[in-house]
């Protein structure tokens, strides 16, 4: 491997990481923007070995507790709003425009958005 992919693979999210991506192009009710934030899902030795192939779930700005495919962040985080579990995409980060914002929410919190997907799927 070269030092340039090795690069790469260290600059690859975690999970838990806020990334900002561009999801274009979607489809009928698919969130969509140029640079619309995402929650990584995948377990950050899966984006390793896949290369950048990472599972996310993009966030909304809308807070809608009645609705419990929303999941709230919760307070005391820099981005806003609540995660759309249902929506979950499988990105190859090579072939997107993507950068991470730095922000990592707690694993507490993907458990409780991966579990909300769960019931859906499971």
């Amino acid at each position: 491997m070269s030092q340039g992919q090795d690069e790469y693979r260290s600059a690859l999210p975690e999970r838990g990481a806020v990334i900002r991506i561009n999801l274009n192009p979607t489809q009928g009710r698919e969130q969509m923007g140029e640079a619309r934030p995402c929650l990584v899902l995948s377990h950050t030795q899966f984006n390793q070995a896949r290369q950048g192939i990472v599972i996310v779930s993009p966030i909304t700005s809308t807070i809608k507790p009645d609705v419990k495919t929303l999941v709230p962040i919760p307070d005391g985080y820099r981005i806003t709003g609540s995660v759309v579990a249902e929506q979950v995409r499988t990105i190859d980060l090579s072939s997107r425009w993507w950068r991470d914002t730095g922000e990592v929410l707690g694993d507490r919190f993907v458990r409780e958005v991966v579990a909300i997907l769960n019931v859906i799927i499971g």
